[in-house]
């Protein structure tokens, strides 16, 4: 009983996903994963993302019966694998337009959070994510999208290896700041029924705020998917608090 409360912690449906992806050299990004991490290539080349989704009935418990509100999120991530061989994602920035998301999110799994102004704008020829992130004393600005070509819904479903190696994540990775280890959480949901997007657009600063360099082209591969309902795990410690064996 308490071990599928740990492994069904947190329930949510996300929605309007836009994934756009960059190849990346991995002696880029070597140094900016923790040390008990490698980096996840697909033929010997790392990946990054800017990820947008919309994020609504949030549940968790032990106290399902509260509501939580809708809001949108964009992060910023690249794929990383454990000298086990699991794999998933390691996030450089997640930004949220719910600030009790945010401070939830650190405390819990001590991911990276931060408070954000985010405009979603779908219709039905295009969808949009417009940004900016709240950070020290600084803003990051962000604005991505691509044109959905009103047929996106009856498209193939983008299931080639590498649509799997950048969609079919069902792991993250994170370090608190006083952490000497990183711990990792599951999420669940049914596969992508993703569809590969032909024209798709990215500007801001998200990259740079991170020591990364800031894309000069449009991204090589852009995804689009309707949507889907997640379950997530709790975090480690809540595990080993319950005295819960934690063999994810």
């Amino acid at each position: 009983m308490i071990q599928t409360f740990l492994d069904k912690f947190m329930v949510q449906r996300w929605s309007d996903l836009l994934l756009l992806h960059w190849p990346v050299s991995p002696e880029i990004l070597r140094s900016t994963i923790p040390d008990d991490l490698d980096l996840d290539l697909f033929e010997g080349q790392a990946w990054t993302s800017v990820v947008g989704f919309h994020l609504s009935g949030l549940r968790i418990h032990p106290v399902r019966w509260v509501p939580w509100g809708e809001f949108d999120e964009v992060n910023l991530r690249t794929y990383v694998k454990r000298a086990d061989g699991k794999r998933g994602v390691w996030f450089y920035s997640l930004d949220s337009t719910d600030i009790f998301a945010v401070f939830g999110a650190r405390i819990l799994y001590g991911l990276d959070y931060r408070s954000a102004h985010i405009n979603r704008t779908l219709t039905a020829r295009a969808l949009f994510y417009e940004s900016t992130t709240h950070w020290i004393f600084r803003n990051i600005p962000a604005r991505f999208g691509a044109q959905l070509d009103k047929s996106a819904g009856s498209l193939r479903i983008a299931r080639g290896p590498l649509d799997q190696f950048l969609l079919e994540r069902y792991r993250f990775w994170a370090r608190r700041m006083a952490g000497s280890k990183s711990s990792s959480a599951q999420v669940r949901h049914r596969p992508y029924d993703a569809v590969r997007l032909q024209s798709a657009e990215y500007r801001g600063g998200l990259f740079e705020a991170f020591g990364l360099p800031e894309p000069q082209d449009p991204p090589v591969i852009a995804h689009y998917c309707r949507g889907f309902s997640v379950a997530a795990s709790a975090p480690n410690w809540l595990y080993k608090t319950a005295g819960q064996a934690n063999q994810r």
